[in-house]
């Protein structure tokens, strides 16, 4: 059963989730295996298809490709990739753009959110000019319904290849991107370079890549409508129903060797206190910006919306039993509205009883920080402070703005190596994601961090009243770039905000 924060959210639950048509049972389904798509040149198409998720009817979502989540795209590092996206979505949803989750990309293949159009002519949260002119606002970047659109991916930074990561895609359309997101649009993406390749680690069937979410149904299965006028800070959406891979609580056959499990959380707003029970230990080599400079033990990994994790885990001790993959309800210390986290099961692996050969393992040295991390001042260039504005149309502010496509906050230069304040001065928790580039987290509340987070990320937890001091390398590209909440509900009522890369 989910732990969830009190007041507004709470109540919003407790009418999201109606009876299915029939008992979904956790373990029974398999774990599904997204399609992997590799080729330079990828047509993905935007539609809707019908999917098993629970027992009964299937359930209609919007849909990269035609599944939820979308295809895989792995590429490897460094070779360019064309993606051409077709929306074939009705016209009623709007213009629709994509962002690649922790790329470096040029600002006009970043997924900008774009402005007012004539299918959404207003914004009830965000500060949005009537007159802006599209490349102002961004809509000449948007792929209406109909149309298509092809993004280029370099998958580099700074002339190399970029570190190989573990990604994802995804809706970014002002206003729309929770409503978008929850309806399927998200797809994960791995990028492979030779440095990975010559650690052995699992691989092949035994790199396993997870998406977790969390969805509510109606009675005919299909996907509630939970985005009624819940204005901040009451404005979190969670779901009843938790779903690995698109299936609900499934079960995943391994054998009894070492697995990498690389784990998504594309839930709107729910975190994971993620953990093992039945004998298997985690090792975490991995997060948002690749890997860890050195592997580590690990009990619990906390991991917000939009966050990734790595992980190794050896079933070899679990031999011929079970092992499930589950969330600790309930943290010490600061526990506050906005980031208490699922409380059960998410999925079972059920390990076979045969020995088996394993020549993989985790290396006690990773993958060092880039070298321009050994050398970044604490002393933040910028600060983005996080409130809540209005009195009876309250939306959420960075540096006391709603978003504008037309505002940027601050103009680093080309080439730069910035360090930025991020200032949560509210009472609700927030997961902060900055584009252009992975970035480097300095401190916490002036204290280092974790050994976890002493790596390269784009994704950050932040707690009520909490500072954090991350710094970034702003290479290759000019234009503008957003930072903003993936609690996506937070975003789309405003919690965003813009700088501009100049040369």
């Amino acid at each position: 059963m989910a732990s969830l924060p009190g007041g507004g959210l709470g109540r919003a639950l407790s009418w999201l989730e109606g009876a299915p048509a029939q008992a979904a049972v956790p373990f029974r389904d398999p774990l599904p295996i997204p399609p992997q798509l590799t080729g330079a040149r990828l047509d993905v198409p935007i539609r809707l298809a019908d999917q098993q998720i629970l027992p009964g009817e299937k359930t209609r979502l919007w849909t990269f490709g035609g599944s939820f989540p979308g295809p895989t795209i792995r590429r490897p590092a460094g070779r360019r990739t064309e993606v051409t996206f077709h929306h074939e979505l009705p016209k009623s949803v709007g213009e629709l753009t994509v962002h690649l989750h922790g790329a470096h990309s040029r600002t006009q293949f970043d997924g900008q959110p774009g402005g007012l159009t004539g299918s959404q002519p207003f914004s009830s949260y965000c500060n949005i000019p009537l007159d802006l002119p599209s490349h102002v606002s961004g809509n000449d970047l948007l792929i209406e319904p109909g149309g298509r659109k092809r993004y280029v991916y370099d998958l580099t930074e700074d002339g190399h290849p970029e570190r190989a990561a573990f990604k994802w895609y995804h809706d970014h359309r002002l206003d729309r991107t929770a409503l978008h997101a929850w309806h399927g649009l998200a797809g994960m993406w791995i990028v492979d370079d030779a440095v990975e390749e010559s650690l052995p680690l699992p691989d092949g069937p035994h790199d396993l890549q997870l998406a977790i979410a969390d969805r509510s149904f109606g009675h005919d299965n299909q996907l509630t409508d939970p985005f009624t006028n819940l204005r901040p800070p009451d404005d979190g959406i969670v779901g009843g129903k938790i779903l690995v891979n698109g299936a609900f609580m499934p079960h995943h056959r391994v054998k009894a060797r070492r697995y990498r499990l690389r784990i998504l959380n594309i839930s709107q707003f729910r975190a994971y206190d993620l953990y093992l029970a039945g004998g298997a230990q985690m090792v975490q080599i991995g997060a948002d910006g690749g890997l860890l400079p050195r592997p580590i033990r690990r009990s619990r990994i906390l991991i917000g919306p939009a966050e990734r994790v790595e992980m190794v885990v050896d079933f070899a001790a679990a031999r011929g039993g079970t092992v499930e993959l589950r969330s600790h309800g309930r943290r010490p210390g600061r526990n506050p509205y906005g980031s208490h986290t699922y409380d059960g099961p998410l999925m079972q692996f059920r390990v076979d009883s045969a020995r088996v050969p394993d020549r993989s393992k985790v290396p006690a040295r990773l993958r060092p920080l880039p070298k321009w991390t050994r050398h970044v001042s604490r002393r933040p260039d910028h600060t983005w402070s996080i409130t809540v504005g209005g009195l009876f149309q309250t939306t959420w502010l960075i540096n006391g703005r709603s978003f504008d496509p037309a505002y940027c906050d601050t103009s680093p230069r080309l080439g730069s190596v910035v360090t930025w304040e991020l200032h949560n001065k509210t009472a609700v928790a927030h997961v902060m994601h900055l584009h252009h580039t992975s970035w480097y987290l300095l401190a916490r509340d002036g204290h280092p961090p974790p050994p976890w987070e002493d790596c390269l990320k784009d994704t950050f937890f932040l707690y009520p009243g909490e500072r954090i001091l991350v710094a970034g390398r702003l290479t290759d590209y000019t234009g503008k770039f957003v930072v903003h909440c993936h609690m996506l509900d937070h975003e789309d009522h405003g919690l965003m905000s813009q700088f501009r890369v100049v040369a």
